[in-house]
């Protein structure tokens, strides 16, 4: 990472009044405490009110703003209740994330935008269903396969390997979209069904086996065109 960047993301870590030591911000930094020490002077000595001491702690005063985003007050609603919504629903990593961007939403639109005080209530996911998310969107991030264990309506188990192409949110349930190998067909899973996901090969798109092929299919079948 370089320096501007360590030192962009260092502001961002204090914004929203919050108490960070300095082993919070080295670990989230990933560089050593001493690092945050010297970036936290040359920050004081370029005037950032950055309050605190070491073994105490170090916060941003609420009165120093970074460039806020221009968005309108519904921008900015909509914005707090997506996010919320991935924080209740996500894996754990994108929870984690969108716990830091409430604070930054909030740091931007404290005592100039009311949001809306919608909130979003749901079941939290298992560990063991959070460690599965996590691994089905790292596959379609990264492209690689998944050899999975799936488990359908009626009990049935099998166990496939498949090339993940999208995953979806549909208010109570995650769904995997993927080019089955063993079925040779596109195939929609619901991530609450499955029950193993391990990483595989990569693969590289083939016409006719992609997230838009499949969706080009959808609409076919939905105007009564048949399959592409």
């Amino acid at each position: 990472m370089r320096r501007a960047d360590r030192l962009f993301e260092l502001l961002q870590l204090l914004r929203g009044g919050r108490l960070r030591t300095a082993e919070q911000l080295a670990d989230a930094l990933e560089v050593s405490s001493r690092t945050v020490y010297r970036d936290i002077a040359d920050l004081q000595a370029q005037g950032v009110p950055i309050d605190g001491e070491r073994g105490v702690g170090y916060l941003l005063r609420d009165e120093y703003f970074l460039p806020p985003l221009a968005l309108t007050p519904l921008e900015f609603e909509a914005l707090d209740l997506g996010v919320r919504m991935v924080r209740a629903n996500a894996d754990a990593a994108l929870a984690g994330a969108a716990d830091e961007l409430l604070v930054k939403i909030g740091a931007v639109a404290k005592g100039a935008i009311a949001l809306g005080g919608m909130s979003v209530f749901a079941t939290a996911n298992s560990r063991e269903a959070r460690v599965v998310l996590a691994r089905l969107r790292a596959a379609v991030t990264g492209r690689h396969r998944l050899a999975v264990a799936y488990e359908d309506a009626g009990g049935a188990k099998t166990r496939r390997v498949v090339r993940p192409l999208g995953l979806e949110f549909w208010g109570h349930v995650w769904t995997l979209t993927a080019w089955c190998e063993l079925r040779a067909d596109f195939r929609v899973f619901r991530c609450d069904r499955i029950i193993e996901a391990e990483p595989g090969a990569p693969f590289r798109e083939e016409q006719g086996k992609t997230l838009e092929d499949f969706v080009a299919q959808m609409e076919a079948m939905k105007h009564g065109t048949g399959a592409l």
